[in-house]
């Protein structure tokens, strides 16, 4: 295989990705209460410590700084800014401030998260995204933070993988509140949707208000490459385009164009949803094959090709080549520029996580090249952190987390990360020396 270098656009951004619940520790929300129940977290863990980001992020930012990284994404909890409905802890508004504030000292661009899977107990205790007043509900926390933070230059995410939130929640129970029922996963579809647009008619009017220019504003959907099991089989193959539609587009196509889906029981404009968005936030991480022959709403799901390697824990498997089919089918429908928000694989094996980089960035390449205005790239995640219902099984940071010590040590891969980030360019070198091990299909 013979390996040209790969060139970034000027004022391509890169960077690396995290959550509040995921690294921040000691939280009281809707997951801590789910860790307690027996089971529910793989390795029996809970994120009660986590990465102790919460007391270390100006440790945390000054590795990314001296890593190269100009964006760091995170998330603010919902659930220490609004504790109770309605009653506001001004301290810790003022922490986030200093977070925020940290990074721009070390010119790092904060983009900033409002809704990564968590919420406050009260906002449970109501039905959470199944209360038709939810979207109303999260608004004014959206108006608070977007105030707290207007000086600071954030690019703004609204909700992150509202799609995740659904199916893993309300269809196959794995997340709070552990529901498995198709018809309220359709709800909670629609209500994220709206509690996006108010998420963002909120931002927008703070920032009027203040006098201020408008910031970046966008939603985060995480986006799987559907195949068919049996390319000739016509029933995997509508299968896979309607998993694709449902999962990948139809809650996209309701914030692009004001509209509930009817795929959500909708139909109807929502106003709240007019406000544009400046970019599309993608996340990727690996392709899912289907059977029709198979119940896929049961979870089952065709056997795993044994030649790809795969996420640990989370037993993804790495498909690089879906990358760009996603990526440039979002391009050729919205024509809106793409921010690639997360993208990373789980791993002790650092050198298969440099091989995941490098591979998925070839078809980051590719798509630009083929005319895709793509804004930046994040690598999930920044430093180890607590997995969801993996608990620590699954190793996602550049950098290793002793969780005994709380010891951060970059890892190999975060320096090859480095170098890219330097060059805006991926060296021959570099692919040359990773690559030429990677297996596919």
């Amino acid at each position: 295989m013979e390996f040209t270098e790969l060139r970034f656009p000027d004022g391509f951004l890169w960077g690396s990705a995290a959550s509040a619940h995921q690294t921040e520790g000691r939280n009281n929300n809707d997951w801590t209460e789910w860790e307690k129940i027996p089971g529910k977290i793989k390795d029996g863990s809970n994120s009660s410590i986590a990465c102790d980001h919460y007391n270390r992020f100006e440790e945390d930012f000054n590795i990314a700084r001296n890593l190269g990284h100009q964006v760091h994404r995170f998330s603010i909890e919902w659930s220490r800014i609004e504790p109770q409905r309605g009653i506001w802890n001004e301290n810790e508004i003022e922490h986030y401030r200093r977070v925020t504030k940290a990074l721009v000292a070390r010119r790092i661009i904060p983009m900033i998260t409002l809704h990564h899977f968590t919420n406050p107990l009260w906002f449970r205790n109501l039905g959470s995204w199944l209360n038709p007043e939810s979207p109303e509900l999260f608004a004014p926390y959206c108006k608070k933070m977007a105030e707290a933070l207007s000086e600071f230059g954030v690019i703004w995410n609204t909700i992150n993988e509202p799609m995740v939130v659904v199916a893993m929640g309300y269809l196959i129970g794995k997340f709070p509140p552990g529901e498995q029922d198709y018809g309220k996963a359709l709800t909670v579809a629609r209500h994220l949707l709206m509690a996006h647009g108010q998420a963002v008619t909120q931002i927008r009017k703070a920032y009027e208000d203040l006098g201020l220019d408008q910031p970046q504003v966008a939603p985060v959907l995480s986006m799987t490459y559907f195949e068919p099991y049996e390319r000739d089989n016509p029933d995997d193959l509508e299968l896979a385009q309607y998993l694709d539609t449902l999962y990948n587009r139809a809650w996209l196509e309701g914030a692009m164009t004001g509209r509930i889906p009817d795929a959500f029981g909708g139909g109807k404009r929502y106003p709240q949803l007019n406000p544009p968005v400046d970019f599309i936030g993608l996340n990727y991480y690996s392709r899912m094959q289907v059977s029709s022959k198979l119940d896929f709403l049961a979870g089952e799901l065709p056997p795993k090709n044994p030649n790809l390697p795969r996420c640990d824990g989370l037993d993804w498997e790495v498909y690089p080549e879906g990358y760009y089919p996603i990526i440039k089918s979002v391009w050729d429908q919205w024509k809106t520029p793409i921010f690639l928000t997360e993208n990373g694989i789980g791993t002790l094996d650092d050198s298969l996580r440099c091989r995941y980089i490098l591979a998925h960035l070839q078809q980051v390449h590719r798509a630009i090249n083929d005319g895709v205005r793509i804004l930046g790239y994040l690598i999930w995640s920044l430093t180890d952190n607590f997995e969801w219902a993996e608990g620590y099984c699954s190793h996602f940071g550049l950098v290793e987390v002793d969780y005994e010590t709380q010891k951060r040590t970059p890892r190999e891969s975060a320096y090859m990360f480095r170098d890219i980030i330097q060059k805006n360019a991926i060296p021959v070198e570099l692919q040359e020396r990773h690559l030429g091990q990677m297996q596919s299909k």
